[in-house]
């Protein structure tokens, strides 16, 4: 979403919000120990390394879109649902064991890398890694918190902006624990797009929109449209996430694609793959579809087998389904020209893009 669409440069403001974080925080960790100083420069130096602010930049349109007053009180708002993702991105490549993000190590690389010199036995590297990634998701989750307390909105905003952000992150475990299992537990049908409304659309999307909105002064009949814009355009992006996670381009979306056959997901184009199989198919496919070994041929294989169901063309097909409903929703919200026109902008943003 182009920064020029919002009255503030949300982008700029943010990452000044997030600078002010980060620097306060690397202070206070050298009181405690050069160790804890070693995460948070990590943590700083790797939110700086890439992402969108996609999320401040919605919580900022909306609200704008519905006649927000202040927008400088709200900057804080925004940059937590930065932090937000930025801990669920570490806990995310935790559970996945990604050790790539935006190109570069991401903060279990950097430990994977910078522990060898004190432990010798690989597993014992990943764990102690995986460890301290984890403390700095938890850190960016309290940090969230924070920023809402630290911004000038009158008490109960900030109350209302924390209670949205805590039944995302409630949602949102949902929908993360429900993909988790989708590599393992006996499947469900209908699992994949449950995942997308949990593990995606709540934080990603609904709660960013719904904060912005509620801060504004918006109307319930609005937030309840808006919330179904919402969920409507998280699927659609977390459908678009399945097919670039299979079939993007690495250097593009800077980590693998070969993640989800590795590990067996249930996604979404990979439940109406299966569903369409013929028998030899099946078993071509149950051999290698999972297996953490399986080699580049047979990698090539799986996603062959994506595209001759018709499965890749199913997924493409739903998402253009949920894109028309929330341009049902866009119009039911009745906004005026130059706002419906960036909320359109944002649907376009999301259904079309290669990373």
């Amino acid at each position: 979403m182009p920064q020029q669409i919002l009255k503030t440069d949300t982008v700029a403001l943010v990452n000044q919000a997030l600078d002010g974080f980060f620097e306060r925080s690397i202070v206070h960790a050298t009181l405690i120990d050069p160790s804890y100083q070693q995460l948070w420069e990590n943590l700083y130096n790797f939110i700086r390394s890439g992402g969108k602010r996609l999320r401040p930049q919605m919580t900022m349109l909306a609200y704008e879109a519905f006649d927000g007053k202040d927008s400088s009180m709200v900057i804080p708002v925004a940059a937590a649902q930065e932090l937000l993702h930025f801990c669920l991105l570490i806990h995310d490549d935790i559970i996945d064991r990604d050790y790539v993000r935006y190109g570069i190590p991401n903060v279990a690389g950097r430990y994977k890398k910078a522990y060898k010199a004190f432990v010798s036995d690989p597993t014992d590297q990943i764990h102690y890694a995986n460890s301290a990634a984890l403390l700095g998701g938890d850190l960016m989750l309290s940090g969230a918190y924070q920023l809402i307390t630290s911004c000038s909105l009158p008490p109960e905003d900030k109350i209302v902006a924390q209670g949205l952000l805590g039944h995302s992150t409630f949602e949102v475990a949902g929908g993360e624990l429900l993909d988790t299992e989708s590599s393992f537990v006996p499947y469900t049908a209908g699992n994949a797009l449950k995942i997308a409304r949990y593990k995606t659309a709540s934080y990603s999307f609904i709660t960013p929109l719904v904060t912005g909105a509620t801060l504004a002064g918006a109307s319930s009949a609005q937030l309840h449209i808006l919330r179904s814009y919402a969920i409507s355009l998280g699927v659609a992006y977390q459908l678009v996430d399945d097919i670039l996670g299979t079939f993007g381009s690495e250097k593009e979306i800077g980590k693998s694609t070969s993640g989800d056959i590795r590990e067996g997901k249930r996604t979404y184009i990979v439940e109406h793959a299966v569903a369409a199989m013929s028998p030899n198919d099946k078993k071509i496919f149950d051999r290698s579809f999972g297996n953490p070994a399986i080699t580049p041929a047979e990698i090539t294989v799986i996603r062959e087998l994506l595209v001759s169901t018709g499965a890749r063309a199913e997924t493409e097909n739903t998402i253009d389904h949920y894109a028309a409903e929330a341009r049902e929703a866009l119009t039911l919200l009745q906004l005026d020209n130059e706002y419906h026109d960036k909320f359109e902008a944002l649907i376009l943003k999301v259904t079309k893009r290669s990373f």
